[in-house]
């Protein structure tokens, strides 16, 4: 069986060359598609480790434990000095570092970086932002999540109530009100000391309310609580 003649030979390259240059820009879509769905997928990864999964009731991650915002992706990971996780606080709320808060990528550097290798931004306003496939951060192609940024606190409302014979008193005078929650991962107390009882800027997770009796400093009632953050009121009735 002869080969192929030169002219055969040429036809066939030619082909060829029609045939990649037609598949080349769609190759390259497929792999640009690839990258932004797998940076999206990372960036939503970060997100959660910040403030949790809304499908998983008590989970606020880091902001929970912390009380905060990562100055940098790289405190998800590592502790950097922060206070070590524990329960030995008001009411055994946990408090403290406990990450790592993701487990993204192949290696251990593999979160702090997109599918270009460039440094993810904005742990800070806990709003994930990658220049995207031109590398010119703040422009269209720029990939971000999720679109607007998170608002990790909310107010805290609390009513006191007592039974004075047969009568109900609401928010009765001489008692005060004592929140304890996570302030970079120590804890820190809010007291109010006259109704009604209200705690702005509460970051979401859990914390302990006491009401208790300025004469004596007696703890009259205490509960552990949930602020959901999102700028939502959380409003507690304590009862004694």
């Amino acid at each position: 069986m002869s080969g192929f003649t030169l002219i055969e030979l040429i036809v066939i390259i030619a082909v060829l060359g029609i045939i990649a240059t037609a598949l080349t820009p769609a190759i390259v879509q497929r792999i640009m598609d690839t990258r932004i769905d797998t940076t999206r997928e990372e960036e939503r990864s970060l997100y959660e480790a910040m403030i949790g999964r809304s499908d998983q009731p008590g989970n606020f991650g880091f902001v929970g434990d912390l009380g905060r915002l990562p100055t940098s992706f790289t405190e998800l990971v590592q502790s950097t000095g922060m206070p070590v996780y524990t329960t030995a606080t008001q009411g055994n709320v946990g408090m403290g570092w406990r990450g790592p808060y993701v487990n993204v990528g192949n290696s251990a550097a593999d979160y702090l970086t997109d599918a270009w290798g460039r440094a993810y931004t904005g742990a800070s306003t806990g709003q994930v932002h990658s220049a995207g496939p031109d590398g010119t951060a703040g422009n269209s192609d720029d990939i971000v999540y999720p679109p607007s940024a998170p608002v990790i606190t909310g107010r805290v409302i609390v009513t006191v109530k007592t039974m004075q014979g047969n009568k109900i008193v609401v928010d009765p005078s001489g008692y005060s009100v004592a929140l304890y929650y996570s302030n970079s991962g120590v804890q820190a107390t809010l007291t109010d000391a006259a109704s009604t009882f209200v705690f702005d800027n509460v970051p979401m997770g859990l914390h302990r309310i006491q009401v208790i009796k300025i004469s004596n400093g007696a703890i009259q009632a205490q509960e552990t609580i949930t602020s959901q953050g999102k700028g939502v009121t959380t409003t507690v009735e304590e009862w004694f």
